[in-house]
């Protein structure tokens, strides 16, 4: 990191700047430069910064409860986590370390550095990028970028698409939705309902909505035009530089959209939060105070405490524009596309559903501050933890303006948690024969817009766009972030009242219309509070295992054909799915189901049971479908089994070898690993405690041998003999072993 800063020190001096606010750096010495970055890195170190192979919710769950790891980012191939650093050592978290699969250190976390996910498809793009922080670690055109916080920036005014900074940490739900597609459950009058509201989708509104915002004419001074939606053009701003104070385009902005609002008698509100930008040497340039603006449409039903949010953000930026780092308080940044396509879908959706009476409350929410890495949408998600709203899904609507190839594909983009609500998309379509090719995507790596902070708490969002560099991100999309995505970028109304159409049908769906009094909602199954019962608590292998549990609809209606399903999860993780029932379900009047199994392993394994798991009825509540307990699989007598060893053979002349020994435990037992040569004299012992890893029931990974008789001292290449000797409680133990080779 010394020699990459030196590096950037110098670049910043003699290289030409595209950010006109690091030329100041220019008159620095390197020395100064060093002098405000080195004792960051020297004296401070957070944490490690690692990457793993995708891993189940439960062994990150695990990681993050008993080790205090951080989860940072997420790919369907790989996770990158974030392990704290005992006694400000990395050595000191070697014992987390051994507990991961295949981890790659990719950096040390030092205070006052931020990491980043960047498109840079190019080795142009890197270089330029590289110039002002380490790219760390690459993966299908994205870069992890690591970069000094007072350097965020240049970000902004580089010719970057997507660009997002990783979240801090990520919770994961204890529980997932169910991820298959909801079928329609509305009564006959709701279905009614709904397609009479579909018919009032206007392509044109929605146009013209595009034309208000793009041209955002002052409220006050009718004739006079902005033609910018800028974050930082707000009224209530501080300059600490020469600089003079931003006018309020981007407020003005945020009062037409609340006007519209209003005028489709919601309650409106404006959400405030603060916003300071830096110079690259740290000293503060201006204070910024930027609004969302929430609508609510209350529900009327017994879910009305329950709250769907349809968000967009309506702030527009032209960074790609010359001039624009000096020139952004005149400059026009009509973000046609980019997003006022997306907030022209929210207004026209909010006029079309404010007719209606829902069970559920909906949120319609125009976020400030996406553009400069999601400020409002993270402050307004740290605003539901904080309050506790009880939020049952977010839909994200960004970039729905601008169709280049002339197919209407819609692509609906969320996190495993989320599949349930992507397929509600899939369904709404199908159900009201809306002619769009949807792609629904499960992608939890996409954190470029305003659904990803709402992931980073463990709610089911989902990012709805046209955008096609989804599926292609070699298509052209130069226009975004400049001056040219202006109304000529703006596709045949066509699409917009098809988009209109597909938000309607899903969010009435989901919050289901009330049509009358006595119109019947959706019924509520779940599990009874007693769990799932077993017919032999302490099983050891072979031993047949019958699983019951109680299954109950809270109505207010009765269902049929309600599928219910046993899954055993096995301590390595792999799963067990018994056979699928049927069952018919009154009001509450609870049905008893049962599956037998038989375990296999050793280990803590996991029962799980799911109700309606193919979500073929749409409930009002999909967070109570599924129950787990543990069930212990155990031998009274301790047993050795399943003994790898790996590398092997070990090479001694590789970088960082070391043979790696896993064995699975029949129970609890104090167990001794041991290395001896051919001759018998022991060369290495490592000695672990009954109920640690190396020595609890199931599996175990705790030994490694790096080849050494001493701390300095390599054994010769030749044959080894690694003998396991497990002793439980009781005192009766087993010994087994496995031969190693150990070459140069």
């Amino acid at each position: 990191m010394l020699k990459h800063l030196i590096k950037y020190s110098d670049s910043l001096l003699f290289k030409p700047l595209v950010n006109q606010k690091l030329q100041v750096l220019r008159r620095l010495s390197p020395i100064l430069i060093l002098s405000i970055l080195i004792p960051t890195i020297l004296f401070a170190q957070e944490g490690v910064l690692i990457k793993i192979p995708e891993s189940s919710n439960r062994h990150l769950q695990f990681l993050q409860a008993h080790h205090g790891v951080k989860l940072r980012y997420r790919t369907s191939d790989f996770a990158i986590i974030q392990v704290p650093l005992s006694s400000g050592s990395i050595g000191a978290s070697q014992n987390v370390l051994t507990e991961l699969p295949d981890p790659q250190v990719l950096d040390t976390v030092t205070p006052g550095f931020n990491y980043y996910v960047l498109w840079l498809p190019s080795a142009g793009d890197r270089a330029a990028i590289e110039v002002y922080g380490e790219i760390l670690y690459q993966f299908g055109g994205l870069s992890l970028l690591k970069l000094h916080a007072n350097l965020e920036s240049v970000l902004l005014d580089l010719p970057v698409h997507h660009r997002a900074k990783l979240p801090a940490n990520i919770v994961l739900p204890e529980f997932q939705a169910p991820s298959f597609a909801p079928s329609i459950s509305a009564s006959p009058q709701q279905q009614s309902v709904i397609q009479e509201l579909l018919d009032q989708a206007d392509g044109l509104r929605w146009l013209w909505q595009i034309v208000a915002l793009v041209e955002n004419e002052d409220l006050r001074r009718p004739g006079q035009f902005f033609r910018s939606r800028y974050a930082l053009r707000v009224r209530d701003a501080v300059q600490f530089d020469d600089n003079p104070t931003p006018d309020h385009a981007c407020d003005n902005s945020a009062e037409y959209i609340a006007q519209q609002f209003r005028s489709y008698g919601l309650e409106v509100e404006f959400d405030p939060f603060d916003h300071r930008r830096r110079s690259a040497l740290g000293a503060l340039v201006g204070e910024y105070v930027m609004r969302n603006v929430v609508a609510t449409l209350p529900g009327k039903g017994p879910n009305k405490n329950r709250i769907y949010l349809m968000t967009g953000h309506y702030d527009s930026i032209a960074s790609k524009t010359p001039g624009w780092d000096t020139g952004w308080r005149r400059m026009a940044a009509p973000g046609a596309s980019d997003n006022a396509s997306g907030i022209a879908e929210m207004l026209e959706t909010a006029r079309i559903l404010s007719q209606q009476d829902f069970d559920f409350t909906i949120r319609f929410i125009a976020f400030s501050g996406e553009e400069l890495f999601l400020f409002g949408s993270k402050h307004y998600a740290q605003l539901v933890q904080e309050r506790g709203d009880d939020i049952a899904g977010v839909l994200n609507f960004d970039l729905l303006g601008h169709d280049p190839d002339g197919s209407l594909d819609i692509h609906v983009l969320g996190d495993e948690q989320s599949q349930w609500l992507v397929n509600a998309f899939g369904t709404a379509a199908e159900r009201y024969g809306l002619p769009i090719n949807l792609r629904l995507k499960n992608d939890p790596s996409f954190i470029f817009s305003d659904h990803s902070p709402f992931w980073d708490i463990g709610i089911p969002a989902v990012m709805v766009a046209e955008e096609s560099s989804l599926d292609a991100p070699d298509e052209p999309t130069a226009y975004i972030h400049s001056q040219e995505d202006d109304l000529t970028k703006i596709s045949i109304p066509l699409l917009g009242e098809l988009a209109i159409k597909l938000a309607v049908a899903t969010l009435a769906e989901l919050a289901r219309p009330i049509v009358s009094s006595g119109a019947p909602l959706n019924p509520d199954i779940f599990w009874e509070s007693e769990g799932i019962g077993v017919s032999n608590p302490s099983p050891t292998k072979a031993d047949e295992v019958i699983i019951t549990a109680d299954v109950t609809n809270a109505g207010p209606v009765s269902v049929e054909n309600i599928t219910v399903q046993f899954v055993v999860i096995n301590p390595d993780g792999t799963t067990e799915t018994l056979p699928e029932q049927s069952v018919d379900l009154g009001v509450n009047q609870p049905k008893t189901v049962s599956a037998r199994f038989t375990p296999t392993t050793w280990g803590v394994l996991t029962l799980r049971a799911l109700a309606n798991n193919d979500a073929r009825v749409f409930e009002s509540n999909f967070n109570n479908n599924r129950i787990e307990t543990e069930l212990t699989v155990a031998d009274p007598r301790v047993t050795i089994e399943n003994i790898v060893a790996y590398p092997n053979p070990l090479r001694l002349n590789q970088q960082g070898a070391a043979l790696k020994l896993t064995y699975v435990l029949s129970r609890d037992a104090e167990v001794v690993v041991s290395i001896y040569d051919t001759v018998g004299e022991q060369v290495f012992e490592s000695v672990f405690l009954a109920g640690d890893n190396g020595g609890r029931l199931g599996a175990n990974d705790a030994f490694t041998w790096e080849g050494r008789r001493t701390f300095f001292d390599l054994v010769t290449p030749g044959v080894y003999i690694c003998r396991i000797i497990a002793t439980d409680a009781d005192g009766e133990s087993q010994t087994k072993g496995t031969k190693i080779a150990v070459i140069r």
